[in-house]
């Protein structure tokens, strides 16, 4: 008889409260193709995308490329438009997904130049 708990032992409503915590780059660095089961809670767990300053590109795509398939489940977004490269990331983000159930969008603009006309239509 096997005395410990696994981590996939733990219930999905475990799993839900432990994504309440975490935010997009964190779930998807930490979680995805864990095992079939935890990618299947992926698919249904409200996202919080959070770009900072100090992100890198290669952070910021990496999300990107999950979010191809999970942009739907994003509800808010918080993001500084210049990361680490000077790359604009508000520019790259609305311009690659369509965030249909987004609730909550908080937009930093480092320096005044940043023009968000685009993202907002």
């Amino acid at each position: 008889m096997d005395r410990y708990t696994h981590f996939e032992d733990l219930s999905n409503e475990i799993f839900f409260e432990i994504f309440d915590y975490l935010h997009a780059l964190e779930i998807f660095t930490s979680f995805t193709s864990l095992n079939k089961r935890i990618s299947s809670i992926l698919q249904s767990i409200p996202l919080r995308i959070v770009v900072l300053y100090n992100h890198s590109r290669r952070q910021v795509d990496f999300i990107s490329s999950h979010l191809t398939f999970h942009a739907h489940q994003v509800i808010s977004i918080e993001v500084y438009d210049k990361i680490r490269d000077y790359t604009s990331i508000i520019d790259l983000l609305f311009n690659r997904h369509n965030f249909i159930n987004l609730e909550s969008c908080l937009l930093v603009a480092n320096s005044s130049i940043t023009k968000l006309e685009n993202v907002i239509k």
